[in-house]
Order: C-alpha cells, then sequence, then structure tokens
C-alpha cells in the first residue's frame, strides 16, 4: 500500500479528460434524484394529511386556495356526460388495461373530468357511466398529464375514444361542445357509482425509488473517483 502511494500521481490525459466529463453528470444526476425524491415525498405527505380531512362540497371550492385543494375529498352531485377516454396502456398488477375517464356536470354548471378507475377491458364490462343525476365522491388532483404518446396513433374520432394520453387542452379539444372543463381531476372513489379498480396515487414514483437511482448515481461517480486515483497512482506495467 505504501509503495503504492509512493508512486507519482499520473492518471493521463484521457483518463482525466473522461472523469472531468462524467463525474458532474453523475453528481447531478444523483443530486437531481434527491431533490425528486424530496419532492415526492412532500406531495404523499400532503396527500396523507389532506385526504383524512372531511369531504368539502362544490360550493366550498371557492373558500380555498387552490394549493389547499389538492387531495382533498369532495362531494359532487350532477350527472356524468357519456363522452369516456380510455387511457390505453396502463398496467395493473401486471396487467396491461385503460383508465376510464368521463366527465362529470355538476349542479353548479361546471364541468369535471372524472378518473373513474382501471379496467384490464373495456369491451367486457359496463364501462358506459350511470345515467341520471346522483352524488360522487373522490379526490382532487391536479391536471397532469396521463399517458405518455410514444407513436403516432391516430386518436379515433368517436366516443368512448381511446387515447395515449390525455392533457387538460387535449380532453378540451377533444371533447369540444363548448364544454369548458375545470382544471382538475376528480379521482373517483371505489364507493361512488361507475367506478372501476382505483389504481391512481399523487405520483407514479414514491420517494425511496428515486433515492435508490440516487445512491446508484453517488455510487457510480465514488467507483469514478476511486478508479482514477488507483490508475493515477498505479505504477507502470515494465515490458
Amino acid at each position: 500500500m505504501m509503495k503504492f502511494l509512493k508512486n507519482s500521481f499520473n492518471p493521463g490525459i484521457w483518463m482525466t479528460f473522461f472523469v472531468i466529463s462524467f463525474l458532474p453528470i453523475l453528481l447531478y444526476l444523483g443530486y437531481w434524484q434527491i431533490s425528486r425524491g424530496i419532492e415526492k415525498n412532500e406531495i404523499w405527505e400532503a396527500y396523507s394529511v389532506n385526504k383524512t380531512l372531511p369531504p368539502i362540497n362544490e360550493k366550498e371550492l371557492s373558500l380555498y386556495k387552490k394549493e389547499d385543494l389538492l387531495y382533498r375529498s369532495i362531494i359532487i352531485q350532477g350527472s356524468y356526460i357519456n363522452d369516456s377516454f380510455l387511457l390505453d396502456n396502463r398496467m395493473y398488477r401486471s396487467k396491461k388495461g385503460y383508465e376510464i375517464f368521463t366527465p362529470f356536470k355538476s349542479e353548479g354548471q361546471q364541468v369535471y373530468l372524472v378518473n373513474r378507475g382501471w379496467t384490464s377491458n373495456y369491451s367486457d364490462h359496463p364501462f358506459k357511466a350511470p345515467e341520471g343525476n346522483h352524488y360522487i365522491e373522490g379526490v382532487i388532483s391536479p391536471f397532469d398529464k396521463y399517458g405518455l404518446n410514444l407513436s403516432e396513433v391516430e386518436t379515433e374520432k368517436s366516443f368512448p375514444m381511446v387515447v395515449q394520453e390525455l392533457t387538460h387542452s387535449s380532453a378540451s379539444k377533444l371533447l369540444g361542445n363548448n364544454l369548458s372543463i375545470e382544471e382538475i381531476v376528480i379521482q373517483l372513489s371505489a364507493a361512488s357509482k361507475g367506478s372501476f379498480e382505483p389504481i391512481w396515487g399523487p405520483t407514479e414514483l414514491k420517494a425511496p425509488r428515486h433515492w435508490g437511482y440516487a445512491a446508484q448515481w453517488l455510487g457510480l461517480a465514488l467507483v469514478l473517483v476511486i478508479l482514477y486515483f488507483y490508475f493515477g497512482f498505479k505504477e507502470p506495467s515494465k515490458q
């Protein structure tokens, strides 16, 4: 070991260039995953707290700031508009299926998109929303992008409409009919009429997953530094 350390440090220009190029990237990716983990942890904590609060009704929405409404339970009276979106390629318990999103018009004349849950094959299920006026209960969530469109598959032109991804703008455009959709999604409870298997969570990945990724990136950075010094102090082989 002492003999190893007595050698002059000479890692070589290419090794130095490699470390200078990739070490900052690995450190950045590790830090980014840590920050994402902290962010996801805060979201799940807010969700855990807010879901224990009593449900609010539609008239109370104006009493809260938008950020304070997220992940609160809400009870709304109204009726479904049977123009459902079937979000494709949704995996649950290793099975491929759809998440069913259906507009709901409240007695206050507001239109909310309701995530009714997951089904493995909509053609074998009564996916049509219940008719008539009734109450639904669900969790208020932000209208983030749902799904991921990796291909140029053309969206169907009739309802129920199979889509690869769903955003507020795309849903508004596809629904048309002068429907103005609120910028939240109601995640329907399993006890409400018209619900399927609820699989929604406030984030797809939880904090520990991000911290695991961070450990991998930072571990690679540590290995890179160790190898840099190892080869830098290593005595050149004699011919």
